[in-house]
């Protein structure tokens, strides 16, 4: 979908007495799209993490329009934890503390509107990132008792329904992401440099997790991408999408039933010392 096609999905574009209206429909829901502004190699464009969750947030609320439910696409969040990339330019972090009180304090307010069906669209796996994304879901339900619906595609049931790239944990700027951005906008993406990288085998869960690396450069992504982008295509990204589509809306459907589970960090929990 392009920018102009997105207008009836936002909610932005809503003038506060329609949305006063519509917040009253039975199924009524928002998705919080979640991204990062940080360099994805020397091929893909900085605001990847962002442009790919906003396209599944919008592509999943048409599809749940067509499903009768009344949903939204709230403005994404584009600057989050994202330190692994902080030596390479156009990559802006913010400390993960401030990004979970930005993300608490506006779920906060739309539930006290009364807009209490939230889905959190994420496609930045910095850890630092998910754990804010944890601890605003969990301020969120003490202080109102409203759960917030996080379809987290990083749980071993979601990864296990994705490609063999993203099973692969080579997922920055690889051909998971690369396939991602082809079916959402090629000219995004430099061709030319795209197609002559190296297959640059790199699991970043296991440099994370098990090496406690949290620079790209150290893990030794000195051009800020892993995996295999010069063989991604926009057909695989295509069928990704749909994925990641099916992930996001049956999530919302549980919701609207009263299912939603109470997950645990599982690898993401809180940083040594904490």
């Amino acid at each position: 979908m392009r920018m102009e096609e997105y207008r009836d999905y936002l909610f932005a574009s809503l003038n506060w007495k329609d949305l006063e209206i519509l917040k009253g429909e039975e199924r009524f829901v928002l998705l919080f799209p979640i991204g990062s502004t940080e360099s994805h190699g020397p091929h893909c464009p900085i605001g990847t993490d962002t442009i790919i969750a906003l396209e599944v947030s919008v592509a999943s609320a048409r599809r749940l329009r067509g499903m009768g439910c009344c949903a939204f696409v709230l403005p994404p969040l584009s600057y989050t934890v994202a330190e692994c990339a902080r030596g390479f330019p156009g990559t802006v972090s913010i400390p993960e503390e401030t990004e979970s009180a930005l993300i608490a304090a506006a779920c906060l307010n739309l539930v006290r509107h009364g807009m209490t069906k939230i889905c959190i669209v994420n496609n930045h796996g910095e850890p630092g990132n998910v754990r804010a994304i944890y601890d605003a879901i969990r301020k969120v339900y003490d202080e109102t008792g409203v759960r917030i619906l996080f379809p987290n595609k990083l749980r071993k049931k979601n990864v296990e329904r994705l490609t063999e790239a993203f099973r692969k944990g080579e997922t920055h700027a690889d051909r998971y992401e690369t396939s991602l951005v082809l079916a959402i906008d090629p000219s995004l993406v430099n061709e030319g440099r795209r197609k002559a990288l190296p297959y640059l085998p790199i699991n970043l869960a296991e440099k994370i997790f098990k090496q406690n690396l949290d620079d790209f450069r150290a893990m030794g992504m000195d051009e800020c991408y892993c995996g295999d982008p010069a063989a991604a295509s926009e057909e695989e990204g295509k069928a990704t999408l749909e994925v990641l589509v099916d992930i996001t809306v049956e999530g919302i459907i549980d919701m609207f039933a009263g299912r939603i589970e109470d997950e645990g960090r599982g690898l993401y929990g809180r940083k040594a010392g904490r």
